[in-house]
């Protein structure tokens, strides 16, 4: 389609896929990635990395209480913490080839729900919220539906667009993950994005 909306005729879209292995190579590139999304920062202090806890706060025998030989004990409010989390690393790597077919079979068995439109260059100048909105709405896209716009560009007048839009998450050919793809109801690309595409997903 074109930017108003009108017909320009059919795009092929012929990528490599798993073929019967396809939903499995989907679902473990799908996890891994939202494993690879993990920050992994919690961190805890341990008894030893607490300030303070050098000095006995209390006599070994006398006082009638229980031994205490330190203030910063996990035992204590404002003590160490027992096995708590660390800063720790959870990437985990999945061969290129089968991220290329996962992703692949993931746009291949997303073509229904595909528009192609003209590149956007120059097309939200004005950068207006109303003018994404109606170019959603004439090329097919209902407000309430997940949708995801692949562009060769998120440039400042197409983001400003669009950043206000609920429903509406924009990537780049590059930054576009197996998640966006299987989370949209409606997949806008264009043109360029679709050779994009072909290049590095086709049977080619």
């Amino acid at each position: 389609k074109n930017f108003e909306g009108e017909d320009k005729g059919t795009a092929n879209l012929a990528l490599k896929t798993g073929e019967e292995n396809s939903n499995g190579i989907v679902h473990k590139y799908l996890v891994i990635t939202q494993i690879n999304a993990r920050q992994g920062n919690a961190s805890t202090l341990t008894r030893g990395e607490v300030r303070g806890g050098g000095k006995k706060p209390m006599a070994q025998k006398g006082s009638g209480r229980a031994r205490l030989g330190s203030r910063v004990t996990p035992l204590k409010p404002g003590g160490g913490v027992s096995f708590g989390p660390k800063p720790k690393d959870w990437h985990v790597s999945m061969n290129k080839k089968e991220r290329r077919l996962a992703m692949g079979s993931a746009l291949q068995s997303a073509s229904d729900s595909i528009t192609v439109v003209e590149d956007l260059d120059g097309k939200f100048a004005a950068r207006k919220t109303k003018v994404m909105q109606q170019a959603l709405a004439r090329w097919g896209v209902k407000e309430e539906e997940k949708t995801l716009l692949v562009v060769k560009d998120v440039y400042d007048e197409l983001r400003f667009s669009g950043r206000n839009i609920k429903n509406l998450a924009m990537r780049t050919v590059n930054n576009c993950s197996i998640y966006d793809v299987l989370d949209a109801e409606n997949i806008i690309v264009d043109e360029s994005s679709l050779a994009a595409y072909t290049q590095m997903y086709g049977d080619a």
